[in-house]
């Protein structure tokens, strides 16, 4: 929810990056919370980082499945540092939904990602790297949820 004195009003996150460096925001106006919908789960969200405490990350991910007798229902893919701005993987989420939670289904999504995103060169990562790091965050999380007692908080370094 975004507020600027007495105005308020609510913006889908997709809706508020709109290119590099440039938001929905207006003048003035700050973001006064975050509502999260309640429902999914099994949420993840995966930062992969040349230094712990650098805030620019070369890949960011989250994830949010909703699943119903082991058959996806709803999909929530997400990507920082792979596009100029944060986005959805709406070729990823479709391959995802309706499909069974099994490795097979994450290796097609992973391979939808290269159609989701042609990712940059810079001095943080290659494009080519991060292409793999998305895929990889993927299986990673895939994993977790296969074996929810283990659960990874390392952080990857570049």
């Amino acid at each position: 929810m975004l507020c600027k004195g007495e105005t308020r009003r609510t913006l889908a996150l997709e809706d508020y990056f709109i290119d590099y460096r440039v938001t929905a925001r207006q003048d003035s106006e700050f973001i006064e919370k975050i509502i999260v919908p309640k429902g999914h789960s099994l949420f993840r969200a995966y930062k992969v980082s040349k230094r712990l405490d650098d805030d620019i990350s070369a890949v960011c991910a989250a994830f949010n499945l909703k699943l119903d007798n082991g058959v996806i229902s709803d999909a929530r893919v997400a990507f920082g540092g792979m596009a100029a701005t944060p986005k959805r993987a709406k070729h990823c989420e479709s391959v995802l939904i309706g499909a069974t939670w099994n490795a097979a289904t994450v290796e097609t999504a992973c391979a939808a990602l290269a159609e989701d995103f042609t990712p940059l060169s810079d001095f943080r990562a290659s494009k080519e790297y991060r292409l793999l790091s998305a895929q990889n965050l993927l299986r990673k999380y895939f994993i977790e949820l296969q074996t929810p007692h283990i659960e990874t908080r390392v952080t990857a370094y570049v």
